[in-house]
């Protein structure tokens, strides 16, 4: 370990999401959805802003805009039913892309660190799956959850371990495959959320992007936002536990709030303030909550990424995909040298950011 602490680079990313995109009319014909979705209600919410059109919508298209006006959200992706894509799948997916953006192998990472709350299998950890599947079985690291601010955290230790000079080239991954524990009973829940994966490579050696501090990570305990209990530990001997999230106003403000804070923290580590950023990537809870945090920091259209549309809440996997979509031009060509800050708040309450720094090629 050298004695002083080093910059540490982004030399790559990557992110997967499985093929089959769902889009609002047919997850509508899910059959607990359709049972479960109160359309006259709906109905007579939309009736508010745009009566005449309420009234002649099927109910396939009421659920499809009550989704998009509540959620933000058109489509998503999900692993197929039958349970033949895992969570690790889609890790190894991202994590490939990512070596290959950063033009290194497996064999030359020296950890890896899995943000992750849906694996397929607790023992071997997804972790130890993951190395092997990438061609590095004897590569160590270890999962944590987070939920949706797992990429901070996980971002962190990479972080603490390339600066240190404890590793030279650390992976970090998240992934989830939430579709399988979404209690499709629930509409307001069951339209949140899509499977996918992100990764991003993290190096000593000098690279395009630049992680300019330590990431900041904050903590606050409340298990009313969003909760999901343990595998053994339901109702149950055989209880097949899914998500139960609580919504409305004050888990907003508290979302926006949180990541308006813990971004503006990680700005001041890094001596920049808010005239400094390119973009921020917050984490695609909602699109309300991005919106709201792009009012909450008076910032001009196109700063603040909004991309829950096209992938729905991927908790923690979110924030990567959206960066390796934002570099490699999914929102339009990047000036020469960018700011970017990610910022994240997940149920429990786990909240993280950081300001990376990237070097568009040519």
């Amino acid at each position: 370990m050298s004695g002083s602490l080093r910059p540490v680079y982004l030399r790559g990313t990557g992110h997967y999401v499985p093929d089959q995109l769902v889009d609002n009319f047919a997850l509508f014909e899910l059959p607990a959805i359709r049972q479960s979705f109160d359309s006259e209600r709906a109905r007579a919410s939309l009736r508010k802003s745009d009566p005449e059109a309420a009234d002649s919508l099927s109910d396939a298209d009421v659920f499809d805009r009550w989704a998009r006006q509540l959620t933000g959200i058109g489509r998503r992706s999900m692993v197929p039913v039958d349970g033949s894509v895992s969570s690790e799948d889609l890790c190894a997916e991202a994590s490939n892309r990512a070596l290959d953006h950063a033009g290194i192998e497996s064999k030359d990472l020296d950890f890896l660190v899995v943000a992750n709350l849906t694996a397929c299998e607790i023992v071997p950890n997804a972790a130890a799956t993951l190395g092997d599947r990438i061609g590095a079985p004897a590569l160590p690291g270890f999962v944590l959850n987070t939920a949706c601010a797992g990429f901070l955290h996980a971002l962190s230790v990479g972080y603490m371990h390339v600066t240190t000079g404890e590793s030279d080239a650390v992976l970090v991954v998240s992934g989830d495959a939430l579709t399988r524990v979404t209690d499709y009973t629930d509409p307001k829940t069951a339209v949140l959320f899509g499977d996918g994966a992100g990764a991003a490579v993290l190096t000593s050696r000098p690279g395009p992007g630049r992680v300019l501090s330590a990431p900041v990570l904050r903590a606050e305990y409340s298990p009313d936002h969003l909760n999901l209990v343990g595998q053994g530990w339901g109702p149950g001997a055989d209880s097949d536990n899914k998500i139960s999230m609580a919504g409305g106003a004050n888990v907003l403000r508290h979302a926006i709030r949180t990541m308006r804070m813990v971004a503006t923290n990680a700005l001041e580590s890094a001596d920049l303030t808010w005239d400094d950023v390119d973009y921020v990537i917050p984490h695609q809870a909602n699109e309300r909550i991005t919106v709201g945090l792009e009012r909450a920091l008076k910032l001009s259209k196109g700063r603040v990424i909004h991309a829950i549309e096209d992938i729905g809440n991927v908790s923690a996997s979110t924030v990567p995909i959206t960066l390796d979509q934002l570099i490699r031009g999914r929102y339009g060509s990047l000036p020469g040298r960018s700011r970017i800050v990610l910022t994240a708040v997940g149920g429990g309450y786990a909240s993280g950011a950081v300001a990376l720094e990237w070097t568009a090629a040519g």
